[in-house]
């Protein structure tokens, strides 16, 4: 884009000699095209008209303008039209103040060219081409800079073109270097797949000397990244000859809004360092806005759902490092207060190295580690949640109120994939499930039980019973493999009885099955006398079976296999008579034998 400024310049040459040749057009644009040639090499063609004005501003104006550069076989620039007004009074007294540069209809365009950034990904630096352009009319201090419709166009060696950017437009006043406040206004395009696009308003002050520009207050709006528009407000200083910026913002999208400061340095690491805080954050901000976002964003259809997959090309260009504070940050139906984030992201690896937070209660401590460096993604997290709130977290799930109490969760996974699911389907590693005064609300199973027991002593139960169950012991042991967790053991203890199980759960498609053996011990009868457990209901196991899946009801999920429990009181019966009569017999050959 830095060639667009040869028309200024050109332009400028063009106004000294504008006076003697007012009358010789052709002659004005030998001037021209000579100069041109000399300085770049370039060959400078004007297929439309060129005018001339005299009042209220000595100018020249062209259309159908091409700059084609030296060995290039495709024109490097176009311009519909080009537009140069200088004040005539200044001129006529050997001073040139130019009133007006005006450029519609650009396209400059270019052979596929890109700068590496590691890892065999590549990007093109238009933005340093951006500035480059403004250097011409800022050192002429041009009163009103216009340009209207200007594209960044690429070819590649099929001779397919592509268009990079589009600038809708520019405008910008009072150019100088002496500090003095220059009001912009920008519209920019980037077209493709997922079109973008920004605006921006403000204020901005250059030094020549020391070669720094003093944001002073630069409001800009994005949209097309995300659903919901951005809206940010900047300040700061850029140092030019550096390439470092220093800048202060504040940002609002939807009900988020927030505060923090930014620090870029092009030949520093990490590159971009920034501290932030939100009031709010929900990760729907993230979604991409259109009704092809999914395909834009590399999401495919598969068995399970929607899967997304991993961008890692785009990770791989990212050398940032990253503080963020979050108020309060929902992720699905889960809420995490006072979410701290530390995080070091250098081309595709991808460290937090410190993750805090208010789950439910509970404190949530983690830290991780994504490596997209290779074509197959690996993550790394361990961490633990402490003293969760049962009954909340059912609260937030729309889940029944069906446990109360507090549970702790310690882990250590790793996983390897190229998408969501093939990331979640391979976790690996063990799980630690602990409870502390958990409670099943509505329901007393001691009473169920002891029911049943009483009517094998054919006695009825005169006790009151509490109205929920309180365990003693609830705990699981997880291993998550395959796309799998499975808890093995299950336990968990409650007056007189006991429970030991294992179960797995399925990670993508979020079901479960688990198979618990109860066992009855004779603290029962301290709960009523009618509840007094003989030796034949002691000695089998109770078969509860387990089966379900997220979002149904809860009290749909398990069973008492009746069938596998007569069984096992007539085996034992037998068993039972069985001894009885061996002992009888034992008895006898004894006496006998004496």
């Amino acid at each position: 884009m830095y060639r667009i400024v040869l028309i200024p310049l050109l332009l400028l040459i063009l106004a000294v000699a504008l006076i003697p040749l007012l009358a010789d057009k052709e002659a004005i644009l030998d001037i021209a095209a000579s100069a041109l040639y000399k300085q770049t090499g370039a060959t400078l063609t004007v297929a439309g008209h060129t005018e001339l004005t005299l009042f209220p501003t000595l100018g020249i104006s062209l259309s159908d303008v091409a700059v084609v550069l030296d060995g290039q076989d495709h024109r490097d620039l176009q311009a519909r039209s080009v537009k140069m007004g200088v004040q005539l009074l200044p001129l006529l007294k050997g001073n040139i103040e130019i009133d007006t540069v005006s450029l519609e209809g650009v396209i400059v365009r270019s052979e596929s060219h890109t700068e590496e950034v590691g890892n065999g990904t590549r990007r093109t630096d238009i933005a340093a081409d951006g500035l480059a352009a403004l250097a011409v009319p800022l050192s002429l201090k041009v009163k009103r800079l216009l340009i209207i419709d200007a594209r960044w166009e690429e070819i590649d060696s099929t001779g397919t073109v592509s268009t990079l950017l589009v600038l809708v437009k520019l405008q910008a006043r009072n150019l100088n270097l002496e500090q003095s406040p220059i009001p912009i206004e920008l519209q920019l395009m980037r077209p493709g797949k997922q079109p973008m696009a920004l605006s921006l308003n403000g204020d901005f002050r250059i030094n020549q000397h020391t070669q720094k520009i003093n944001l002073d207050t630069i409001v800009m709006e994005i949209s097309g990244v995300t659903a919901i528009p951005v809206q940010v407000q900047t300040s700061g200083i850029i140092d030019v000859s550096r390439e470092v910026a220093d800048i202060q913002l504040t940002f609002e999208s939807g009900e988020t809004h927030g505060t923090g400061s930014l620090h870029y340095a092009d030949a520093e690491s990490p590159r971009v360092d920034a501290v932030l805080q939100l009031n709010f954050f929900d990760k729907a901000l993230l979604a991409l806005a259109g009704s092809k976002a999914a395909t834009a964003a590399g999401e495919v259809s598969t068995s399970t759902g929607w899967d997304k997959a991993l961008p890692l090309n785009a990770l791989r260009l990212i050398d940032t490092k990253a503080v963020l504070d979050i108020k309060s940050a929902r992720f699905g139906d889960h809420t995490v207060n006072n979410l701290h984030v530390n995080l070091r992201a250098l081309n595709g690896l991808i460290e937090v190295s410190d993750l805090t937070g208010n789950l439910y209660g509970g404190e949530l401590a983690a830290t991780a580690t994504l490596d997209g460096r290779g074509d197959t993604a690996s993550l790394k997290t361990r961490g633990s949640l402490t003293r969760l709130d049962i009954a909340t977290a059912l609260a937030a799930t729309e889940s029944a109120r069906m446990l109360s109490g507090n549970a702790t969760v310690n882990w250590q996974l790793g996983s390897r994939g190229r998408s969501t699911n093939e990331l979640i389907a391979a976790l690996n590693g063990p799980i630690k499930l602990t409870t502390e005064n958990v409670a099943l609300q509505g329901t007393s199973v001691e009473k169920s039980l002891c029911k049943a027991v009483a009517l094998t002593n054919n006695e009825s139960l005169t006790a009151n019973f509490p109205a929920n169950t309180r365990f003693e012991t609830l705990f699981a042991s997880i291993q998550v493999a395959n796309g799998k967790a499975t808890l093995n053991p299950l336990r968990a203890e409650l007056p007189g009885i006991a429970l030991n199980g294992s179960g797995n759960y399925n990670l993508v498609k979020q079901n479960f099955v688990a198979a618990f053996k109860g066992r009855l011990s004779e603290k029962l009868e301290q709960l009523d006398h009618a509840c007094r457990v003989s030796k034949r209901l002691t000695a089998i196991d109770w078969p509860v079976n387990c089966a379900g899946s997220v979002g149904t009801e809860p009290a749909s999920w398990c069973r008492v296999d009746t069938a596998k429990i007569v069984q096992d009181l007539t085996i034992n019966e037998g068993l039972d008579k069985l001894e009885k009569k061996a002992s009888k017999l034992f008895n006898k050959l004894f006496n006998r034998g004496g």
